[in-house]
């Protein structure tokens, strides 16, 4: 995939103490072959005036806003209706990236352009400053289908469900209708993962960290509540009946 440009998707709400950072880290970027959408999810702080600031000064930065709240899911799939990159990526409003994020991954799938996913490993930033990587070892793979997805399920290690340390090709996304579904809070892209892999051939597996994950304790996965659990549990159901309904598909093919 020579030459391709990466749409960078940033769903943010409430997030005005850590926002600068967010797009400061992809003013740094080593290769500029790329463009952000910021989705405002119509927050009642300052987040949208400093986005707002910061699309006058670049012009790969677009700011989208929505009339009312939303959620995540919501703000992911305005951002994927907005996005003209042959590759897509998803960024939190909160967190923050290495100055060769977007390098790293065009030139994976430059030199793979057989790929449909490629991930990077990542930082848990925690509230105090520090740093820390989720994988002390350095692997990267080449996997099949089952693998990635075994990868994305799996409860602990540097894949995971995670939407921010992966890039997707935008035309997979686009040609099987894929989106965030919006009646679930926590766990949606996981699900959006499974959903993604079970269309896609080609996985590139790497822990390289390269995205901060800002751990904060008023995030939404750090609430216990009756309303959390039922997510969990519903985003849990779908998918495995994605991989289900994907295995019977290829059982039927032979």
């Amino acid at each position: 995939m020579l030459n391709k440009k990466l749409s960078i998707i940033i769903s943010a709400y409430n997030v005005e103490s850590y926002i600068s950072k967010t797009i400061e880290s992809l003013a740094g970027q080593t290769n500029t072959n790329f463009n952000v959408i910021a989705v405002d999810d119509c927050s009642t702080d300052n987040t949208l005036k400093v986005l707002r600031d910061f699309e006058d000064r670049y012009d790969w930065l677009t700011v989208v806003c929505h009339a009312q709240n939303a959620g995540v899911s919501a703000a992911r799939n305005t951002g994927i209706q907005s996005a003209d990159g042959d590759l897509i990526t998803f960024i939190d409003g909160d967190d923050w990236v290495e100055p060769n994020y977007v390098d790293f991954f065009l030139k994976k799938y430059e030199k793979y352009p057989e790929l449909d996913l490629v991930t990077c490993g990542y930082y848990v930033d925690t509230p105090n400053g520090k740093s820390k990587a989720k994988s002390d070892k350095q692997h990267h793979e080449f996997a099949d289908r089952d693998e990635a997805i075994k990868q994305i399920i799996k409860m602990n290690g540097s894949v995971m469900g995670y939407t921010w340390n992966k890039v997707y090709r935008r035309d997979i996304i686009v040609d099987n209708k894929l989106n965030f579904l919006t009646d679930l809070d926590l766990m949606e892209d996981q699900v959006f993962n499974v959903e993604y892999a079970t269309v896609a051939d080609g996985f590139y597996l790497d822990d390289l960290p390269l995205y901060h994950y800002v751990s904060r304790k008023k995030s939404i996965t750090h609430k216990f509540d009756i309303d959390n659990v039922l997510n969990v549990g519903l985003a849990t159901m779908r998918t495995y009946k994605t991989i289900h309904q994907n295995s019977k598909d290829e059982r039927e093919e032979i």
